[in-house]
């Protein structure tokens, strides 16, 4: 014996059947579809006053379309919803990470009190301190080290670059130019 199975129509406002599949499926209301719903309005405001005999086929259509603009309007509100709990989910985490970066880069697990003995005793683990001046070498002259520096940077950055844009070593003549130039800047 075979059972029967019990056939469930399900009808639309106007008393179409539609597909439980396709009802399942979550739509994506692309541009064609905004259209052809803003058509539809359109059409129906046209049609209503010229054809009184097809009234009732008029006012059911309106209802199917009303219906679906309430479904697009609740799915968009569901949309909008999920997107800002994503926002709020990422900002938390954003701000977990900034107050783990912060603690993290000071290179301790435990917030520092205000205690003056532990700030002292946390200072001499990070810096033993500075050598003694009179345990410095020969004192050179900073001045002069820097200018000779620059100097030497840029007549080497002078030389790769224009290397770069003649596509070719430079000559001794073109480098002697180059060292003038950049003494008459300096």
């Amino acid at each position: 014996m075979t059972r029967k199975i019990k056939k469930d129509y399900v009808l639309t406002t106007s008393g179409y059947e539609y597909d439980k599949e396709l009802a399942r499926v979550s739509i994506k209301v692309v541009p064609a579809l905004q259209a052809l719903i803003n058509n539809q309005h359109d059409l129906l405001k046209a049609l209503l006053p010229n054809f009184p005999e097809m009234k009732i086929f008029l006012k059911n259509h309106q209802a199917e379309l009303s219906v679906v603009e309430e479904t697009i309007a609740s799915a968009h509100a569901k949309y909008n919803l999920k997107k800002e709990e994503a926002k709020i989910l990422r900002q938390k985490k954003e701000d977990e990470d900034t107050k783990q970066d912060i603690s993290s880069s000071s290179g301790y697990d435990e917030h520092i009190r205000d205690d003056g003995r532990l700030l002292d005793e946390q200072a001499r683990k990070i810096s033993p301190g500075l050598p003694s001046a009179r345990f410095d070498s020969a004192k050179k002259n900073p001045v002069r080290d820097e200018i000779m520096d620059v100097r030497r940077i840029a007549i080497g950055a002078s030389i790769k670059a224009l290397t770069n844009v003649l596509g070719r070593e430079l000559s001794e003549d073109e480098i002697l130019v180059i060292e003038k130039q950049v003494d008459a800047y300096l």
